[in-house]
């Protein structure tokens, strides 16, 4: 039985426009995909961001962004309805967060 290269022996052939797109197809093959939140999530995350407001307290957000989920803690310092954004005073620098890109919220517990 022959042995076959498979794709390999057809990269070769191909332009170097096609490999780029190839590696770019492969990559976001493995990518996570956003997942959409219920009513009930959104309307959970929405009251933590609130208490955390009322009681100064530090929050830690999961956001999503540039397809991967990732943790900020802060302290919630405001919010732009009109820009739907949260203004969250993080260790070195205030940033703006789209609502959009909040996955879960919790509040952390420095007492306990």
């Amino acid at each position: 039985m022959n042995k076959d290269r498979g794709s390999m022996k057809w990269t070769a052939m191909m332009l170097p426009e096609h490999l780029v797109e190839i590696k770019k197809w492969k990559e976001e093959q493995f990518h996570e995909k956003k997942r959409d939140l219920t009513e009930w999530e959104l309307e959970e995350i929405e009251q933590t961001i609130q208490r955390a407001s009322k009681l100064r307290k530090l929050i830690t957000l999961t956001l999503w962004q540039n397809h991967n989920l990732r943790d900020e803690t802060g302290l919630v310092t405001g919010m732009d309805p009109y820009k739907k954004e949260l203004l969250l005073d993080a260790d070195i620098s205030v940033k703006r967060i789209a609502f959009s890109d909040i996955q879960d919220a919790r509040l952390v517990d420095a007492d306990d």
